[in-house]
């Protein structure tokens, strides 16, 4: 049986951002490394790859 999950997101720059909810719009999300890093830091190593800026019309 599938389970339904949610990808709570406060970051109310990105298209996908339902603001009102805290929730990502997306189905999925892919999850990625800062350009070059291999620090082992939260920050540097989760970062959101699907983040798309308000600013671009799609």
């Amino acid at each position: 049986m599938a389970k339904c999950q949610k990808i709570l997101c406060s970051v109310g720059s990105c298209i996908y951002n339902e603001f009102s909810e805290n929730l990502c719009t997306l189905d999925a999300i892919q999850v990625s490394a800062a350009a070059k890093s291999d620090s082992g830091a939260p920050y540097d190593e989760t970062l959101c790859a699907s983040y798309k800026t308000r600013d671009i019309k799609e």
